[in-house]
């Protein structure tokens, strides 16, 4: 008697051969010192959900970068000392940015009843 076996449509390893990587975030610092953000592509789901909430509500909170950043990277943005003016324009980049490779929150596929 012949066992069937089910067609694979589709492997893991496949898959992740076939997205693309986005380009991370960089910001370039004084002195020639950079910081890049995480990518949110490749932090498991639960963690890019955080993450992505975290930069909406960021707002001139700190402790949303000191969660998301290396701490030498955290480290490197203290010692630049943004004035307010300069990080809230940052956050809201860094906002722009992850809207652009991720959607705006709310947006999608809504039911239409």
């Amino acid at each position: 008697m012949a066992v069937d076996k089910p067609n694979i449509s589709l492997t893991l390893a496949a898959l992740e051969a076939e997205v693309g990587k986005p380009e991370p975030f960089v910001l370039a610092l004084r002195g020639g010192k950079r910081i890049t953000f995480p990518d949110i592509f490749d932090l498991p789901v639960d963690e890019a959900e955080t993450f992505i909430k975290d930069m909406e509500s960021a707002g001139t909170d700190l402790n949303a970068l000191e969660r998301w950043l290396s701490a030498d990277d955290f480290a490197k943005y203290k010692e630049a000392k943004l004035t307010l003016r300069t990080h809230s324009a940052l956050i809201e980049r860094v906002q722009n940015y992850y809207e652009q490779t991720v959607g705006k929150p709310g947006e999608g596929n809504a039911s239409a009843s």
